[in-house]
């Protein structure tokens, strides 16, 4: 429980430290300042997804493995691989949509869509899962991100 206590109290200061940045920053680089942090936040993250598949197992056949209660089925490890590939390409589609629509459509609020966008596909990707493997039991997206924050992310 002060894992997921001290987890939550970073996460705060992250976005205080953030807001604190976009208050403090010229006029003239509010509008980068809005933008740039969660573009590279995506950016770290995707890089994460995608490095995983060339080193050792997926990131999400990791996180997989460990949510799963006793043997972990083969037959599910191609498929959190290919999942993990969906991720690192999402993530970079909209770190890079979100940098387009900043520049040239002017819209600042575009660094907003990530968090609305990961949702979707989480949503999606587990009623699809739920369908496509149906003879396994599945957590929901919520349960899942509890876990997560409970366990925190599966090393090497």
């Amino acid at each position: 429980m002060m894992r997921l206590v001290s987890r939550i109290l970073v996460v705060i200061a992250l976005g205080w430290g953030f807001a604190k940045i976009i208050e403090l920053s010229p006029p003239e680089w509010k509008a980068l300042a809005t933008w740039l942090p969660p573009v590279l936040i995506i950016l770290l993250v995707a890089s994460a997804f995608g490095r995983s598949l060339f080193r050792g197992e997926a990131l999400i056949t990791r996180i997989a493995r460990a949510n799963h209660d006793g043997d972990f089925p083969d037959e599910m490890v191609g498929y959190t691989r290919s999942l993990t590939a969906v991720w690192a390409w999402f993530l970079l589609g909209c770190a890079v949509l979100t940098m387009l629509l900043v520049q040239y459509a002017h819209f600042p609020q575009a660094a907003s869509l990530t968090p609305v966008l990961v949702p979707c596909l989480m949503i999606g990707e587990y009623f699809f899962r739920k369908r496509r493997f149906s003879h396994y039991t599945h957590r929901n997206p919520l349960s899942l991100m509890l876990f997560m924050l409970l366990h925190g992310m599966p090393r090497d």
